[in-house]
């Protein structure tokens, strides 16, 4: 699973990407967790000590940190996380790229929308036809994933104008399915 961070410091910002991978291949025997940041591969231990507060330990260093939500903004994983380190306070926004499935006030674009893979697995069924109109909340096709079918809707009404996959094929994280106009 892959996540693409900024992280605001200040009047600094910049642009992580971080990968997980499966459950069980995250967490090793004495309980750390291995990920990979820009690239990097990373390896942490870390328990939530009451809530909101954590305390980690990385490359031999301890540190505790205090993540929260800035009032006033709305729930959900795209709003932005206040996490204090120490004195340090850090704004961070998560995008998730399967969110658009769950998140419908974050597409509303107009013109030709690209729909993407959400996580790896096999195309089951297409649920539409090229030129088929479709209304939001439509079904467009059941992906398998670690033997659970997931449904794909659509993100907003909209006519489908191209199609790239096909029943039986294998798809990546973020691999084109098919194109709304």
């Amino acid at each position: 699973m892959r996540f693409d961070i900024k992280l605001h410091a200040g009047a600094k910002s910049s642009h992580h990407r971080l990968e997980l991978f499966l459950p069980g291949a995250t967490r090793t025997s004495d309980g750390s967790l291995q990920f990979v940041l820009d690239g990097k591969a990373v390896e942490a231990q870390g328990e939530e000590i009451s809530p909101g507060a954590y305390s980690i330990l990385v490359g031999g260093r301890s540190y505790e940190a205090h993540v929260s939500k800035r009032p006033g903004d709305p729930p959900g994983l795209q709003s932005p996380y206040v996490v204090t380190v120490g004195l340090r306070h850090y704004v961070v926004e998560i995008r998730d790229p399967r969110r658009w499935r769950r998140d419908s006030s974050a597409i509303e674009a107009e013109g030709p929308q690209e729909i993407m893979a959400p996580m790896p697995g096999k195309i089951v069924k297409l649920l539409v036809s090229e030129k088929q109109e479709v209304s939001r909340n439509q079904g467009l096709l059941v992906i398998e994933a670690m033997k659970m079918q997931n449904e794909l809707r659509a993100p907003r009404s909209g006519r489908v104008e191209r199609i790239y996959a096909v029943e039986g094929m294998g798809v990546e994280t973020g691999v084109r399915l098919l194109r709304l106009a």
